[in-house]
């Protein structure tokens, strides 16, 4: 398979965290990083596709400083109470926090769960892990 050169505009402070973590974790070079990242993006976002029932957990980070966002969850988890079985909130540090919402159902209402969460101001990152 061939290789295609692209180009790429970031932040120049994430571009430093970037390498930092490609030397640490021993990357012969940039590319490299980046196709593994890549790679690994895809392979966290393979359940877009998926249809029927699932089960898995969204874990979300968020800074709970920002204003509202707290009920905002909160509505949002409401929302979804048939497919959201159980939830864990975790203080990370003093303005973020690790939210774990176990779910099983069907994946399209899994979907909507996660889009509606990515969207509210505040919220740091959000990931779906899908049992196998």
């Amino acid at each position: 398979m061939g290789k295609v050169r692209i180009s790429a505009s970031i932040p120049a402070d994430i571009l430093k965290k970037f390498d930092e973590v490609c030397n640490k974790t021993g990357q012969p070079n940039r590319s490299n990083a980046i196709m593994t990242a890549m790679h690994d993006y895809i392979v966290n976002n393979r359940w877009i596709d998926k249809k029927g029932k699932v089960t898995g957990v969204v874990l979300l980070t968020y800074n709970h400083d920002v204003r509202g966002i707290n009920a905002a969850l909160t509505s949002v988890q409401h929302s979804y109470g048939d497919i959201i079985n159980a939830s864990l909130h975790i203080h990370m540090d003093k303005h973020q926090c690790l939210e774990i919402i176990a779910v099983e159902g069907d994946m399209e209402k899994i979907s909507r769960l996660v889009r509606g969460l990515q969207g509210k101001k505040g919220v740091l990152s959000v990931k779906l892990v899908t049992a196998a």
